[in-house]
Formats: C-alpha cells, structure tokens, sequence
C-alpha cells in the first residue's frame, strides 16, 4: 500500500530523478560539437550552454574539462596549444577518428535507452494510474 505520506521531493533536492547527475551525457554533447569544429574548453561550455542541452541546469564546468581529460586519456579527443595575442595559451581540442567512432557508439546507445525508458515511463504511467 502506498504510503501517502510520502509526498513530494524537497524542491531543492538534487535527484537522479529530477534529470540531476546526467554528467555522463556530457560526453556525447562535447563529442558532438568537436564534430562540428574544433575549439577549446570555455567555448564548449558556452556552446552547451547555448543549446539548453541540461535545460535549467548550469553546465558544471568542473565536469566540462574533466570530461575532457577522460576523453584526452582514452584517445577520443585530441588538443594542440593555440597562442591568443591577448591571453594566455589555450588548449584548442578536436575530435579525433577514435572519438568519431565512439559518437557513433553513443547514437545507438542513446536511441537503446530510449526505447527503453519508454517503455519504463508506460508501465509506471499505467501503474500511477491507480493513485
């Protein structure tokens, strides 16, 4: 039996079930926009943040540039230091053919998921329905 006391999740509440801790989903949409052109960390962060791609989260841009070390590391991305007249040197990264693959990867993986959370959100609309 339902436990109606249990009602709704603190407003400020931080849940998986809120759509928080989707970082993994970063590596897809960084992958995709190196596909696009290559470009470095802070424009990244401003591209994902011009697509709304966590809607009315603030992209971590903690996690930008770690996600970027991971992807460095297993050979997905690569980065060559650009010298801007004004500033400091910045690391200009691009997609490598490994990173293409992995993209590749992540679309069928992606459309996986969600056949299957489609079928988690019937069953669990149908079974709310007795609430």
């Amino acid at each position: 039996m339902p436990n109606k006391d249990l009602n709704l999740l603190d407003e400020n509440l931080k849940c998986s079930c809120k759509g928080h801790n989707l970082d993994k989903l970063l590596q897809p949409s960084i992958l995709t926009i190196l596909a696009e052109q290559d470009t470095h960390g802070y424009m990244i962060i401003q591209e994902l943040e011009r697509r709304n791609t966590f809607e009315e989260e603030k992209v971590d841009n903690t996690g930008v540039y770690r996600t970027l070390k991971t992807l460095e590391d297993r050979g997905m991305v690569k980065f060559e230091w650009v010298m801007d007249e004004t500033g400091p040197a910045k690391k200009n990264y691009m997609i490598t053919d490994k990173g293409i693959e992995c993209l590749k990867n992540w679309v069928n993986t992606l459309q996986l998921y969600n056949k299957k959370i489609d079928k988690i959100i019937k069953d669990a609309k149908n079974v709310l329905m007795k609430y």
